[in-house]
């Protein structure tokens, strides 16, 4: 947990999860959708919390099941940058060595081991899963790779290489629709993009079936996130300065990091 009860202007992180207040039925929302559609595209503004709620809300949560899925999940987390699949064959190495090391992939060098992994993945839109079939999870654990600040491959798109950026898009579709290893994907986008999401074939569709669209929270909601952190440290919140921050944030737009950012100072 940190040190501090509010992250100010930065978003939650996974080791924050005691301190994320506000959102639990967005998350179990997260939840439901998750196990139906195996993919799920985060929308919202920039600084409407879309990270947090993944990272501090829905992450944590994961730990106590899915009816299907089970309770067991190994956590990959990337951004696409200008290299996808090279951030993907990184994230997957780290992640695989970091939680077991006695894995094959510890005996060589980082770099090594992502170049082996990136050889993988761009064998086609099955490469995660053939990922996978050769480094296998341990038993009933469920990969969810989380791809925050999906636009950036719309810039990649445009500015670097077309047909990797579709290559990068088919491989996350793919994975999912595949029913042989369990892969989940979860995307963190900003809301503006949407409509850039008809560059690639079929992802509209499957946006469509798993979108979760990021909603403000509520005066409860946002009184239980100003008041509640404070406990955990042995403080409180005064009444009076909880309503005067709720009737200034009231109809902000960018309500949420103005009042953490308050909070925090």
């Amino acid at each position: 947990m940190s040190d501090f009860p509010y992250p100010g202007l930065r978003p939650f992180g996974r080791n924050e999860s005691e301190l994320f207040f506000g959102r639990d039925e967005h998350v179990d929302r997260l939840l439901e959708t998750l196990e139906k559609r195996r993919f799920v595209a985060v929308f919202g503004p920039s600084g409407f919390g879309k990270s947090s709620l993944v990272r501090a809300g829905l992450l944590p949560a994961l730990e106590t099941g899915l009816s299907a899925a089970g309770s067991r999940w190994h956590i990959v987390e990337m951004r696409p940058g200008n290299r996808p699949f090279v951030r993907l064959a990184e994230a997957l190495a780290w992640s695989l060595v970091s939680q077991d090391s006695s894995h094959p992939l510890a005996s060589l060098p980082s770099q090594d081991a992502a170049f082996h992994l990136l050889a993988i993945l761009k064998r086609g839109p099955l490469g995660l899963k053939e990922v996978l079939d050769e480094n296998p999870l341990p038993r009933r654990t469920n990969l969810l790779l989380l791809v925050d600040q999906f636009e950036e491959i719309f810039r990649y798109h445009q500015e670097g290489d077309p047909e990797q950026s579709a290559a990068f898009v088919s491989l996350l579709l793919e994975s999912t629709r595949q029913k042989k290893q369990p892969i989940y994907v979860i995307l963190t986008m900003r809301s503006d993009f949407l409509g850039d999401c008809t560059t690639f074939l079929d992802l509209p569709e499957a946006i469509n079936e798993g979108q979760f669209l990021t909603p403000r929270l509520n005066r409860k909601q946002l009184l239980e996130a100003i008041k509640s952190p404070p406990g955990l440290f042995n403080g409180r919140v005064e009444s009076a300065l909880a309503t005067r921050l709720l009737n200034d944030a009231d109809t902000h737009p960018d309500q949420l990091p103005l009042v953490q950012h308050v909070l925090m100072r």
